[in-house]
């Protein structure tokens, strides 16, 4: 075995708005199709957030029908919806269960506030009903954020490296590089990086909708358009939840299974800008910093990059600093010359510890399929981000090379790079 083993994408699952299934995933993003639409989880009569990006229509007994009821009962929506999104990314990659060593399997699962939905749940039941028996001894296994991740290693029986991170936006990229790193030092022979995210609970959107600092969009007659990146225009971010989960694997093992490959994750780079507790370093230096430095890890050249998936939450300070880092990062090159920079959060909504994940499978599709999908919306390029954001549809083009961004609050930043597999 070398030194260095490299390491590729070989199944992905998913459990999205409206998307069950890898080519349906493909399709909404490939065609611009927003699954967002108005916010059903709870009366919004009262509430400025009118939309948002839910699941309304998921059995966890399609996707695990082997699953038994005497375990699902005690399981939690998001539980049941990160096993699907493991059943269904093994099966995408053409893997059964057991066919590896268990010890040589692992996953790293993101989710920055897993069990909330169910905390909210029971302590209401507990103060409006004086119903106390949400607190039975399950409950250990619906109120703990890492026990989505350890009952769906039990499940498939990984005996490897499992575990749950939770860095908020690029907790995702923190589970890929976990992922990335056991497979490339020989410690495992397949890794599942995945991420969950159920945000969709009244007191959590309150957060992000307050007057005074509100980064949510509050559009009320039109859904579908009520995310906006780089426009000028923009009113904010809208959540969406779901569970997605990515098979890796060493380029050697998978060629010598015959295993389809969607891309080689060719480098990764998460690091603390140090700057500010909210929002990202509004000079660009630092992002752009961190992406040289991911393109020396990653062996290639500023002029190789076709495709950066952006973090694009639709917020002035995230659309600004992206555009500041570019312009750093590129320094003398022309605007003409610099690599197309999307977004494609206005699909699915963002999903925070989930949206590294979702980036990086939308950008393994289009480095597989040759395409980049469109940043949706964008009807009014903010002057301040007149770049090319792919505004116009979906292209079709060589694809070679793509990064992936996410920042988060904390001052995290974080990179993964990909690329196309001959």
């Amino acid at each position: 075995m070398s030194k260095n083993q490299r390491v590729v994408v070989t199944g992905i699952g998913v459990i999205l708005p409206n998307a069950f299934s890898v080519d349906k995933f493909w399709s909404h993003l490939v065609n611009g199709e927003s699954q967002i639409d108005y916010l059903k989880r709870f009366p919004t009569e009262d509430f400025p957030i009118k939309a948002s990006a839910e699941i309304n229509n998921f059995n966890f007994k399609d996707f695990l029908p082997g699953l038994d009821p005497k375990l699902s009962k005690n399981y939690n929506t998001e539980t049941l919806a990160l096993m699907s999104a493991m059943e269904l990314a093994r099966k995408d990659a053409g893997l059964e269960k057991n066919t590896v060593e268990p010890s040589k399997v692992g996953f790293i699962d993101s989710s920055s506030r897993s069990a909330l939905s169910w905390w909210e749940h029971a302590w209401k039941k507990y103060h409006e009903e004086k119903d106390a028996s949400p607190f039975d001894r399950y409950a250990v296994l619906t109120s703990m954020s890492s026990n989505p991740t350890n009952l769906t290693a039990i499940n498939n029986n990984i005996q490897g490296f499992v575990t749950t991170v939770s860095a908020a936006c690029v907790g995702g990229h923190h589970a890929v590089s976990l992922c990335y790193q056991a497979i490339r030092k020989g410690r495992a022979e397949i890794m599942y990086a995945g991420g969950h995210e159920f945000p969709l609970v009244k007191p959590l959107m309150m957060m992000y909708s307050d007057p005074q600092s509100r980064v949510m969009s509050i559009e009320k007659d039109n859904p579908k358009k009520a995310m906006k990146p780089y426009d000028k225009n923009r009113d904010g971010f809208i959540l969406g939840e779901g569970a997605i989960v990515l098979c890796m694997e060493s380029y050697e093992h998978a060629v010598k299974r015959g295993a389809r490959i969607y891309s080689e994750i060719l480098g990764t780079l998460s690091y603390n800008e140090a700057d500010h507790a909210m929002r990202m370093d509004l000079t660009g230096k630092k992002a752009a910093n961190g992406l040289n430095q991911l393109l020396k890890i990653s062996k290639k050249n500023i002029n190789e990059i076709d495709y950066i998936c952006g973090h694009g939450t639709a917020t002035r300070n995230n659309d600004y600093a992206e555009t500041k880092a570019m312009e750093v990062f590129y320094d003398t090159i022309p605007k003409r010359k610099w690599a197309p920079v999307g977004s494609i959060k206005p699909i699915f909504g963002h999903t925070f510890g989930a949206a590294g994940i979702i980036n990086i499978a939308a950008t393994s599709l289009m480095i597989k399929n040759q395409i980049i999908c469109p940043t949706i919306n964008l009807e009014n390029v903010d002057p301040d981000c007149d770049h090319d954001h792919v505004a116009e549809g979906s292209r079709k083009t060589e694809i070679d090379f793509a990064i992936s961004l996410a920042f988060a609050i904390g001052s995290q930043s974080s990179f993964v790079s990909l690329g196309k597999v001959d």
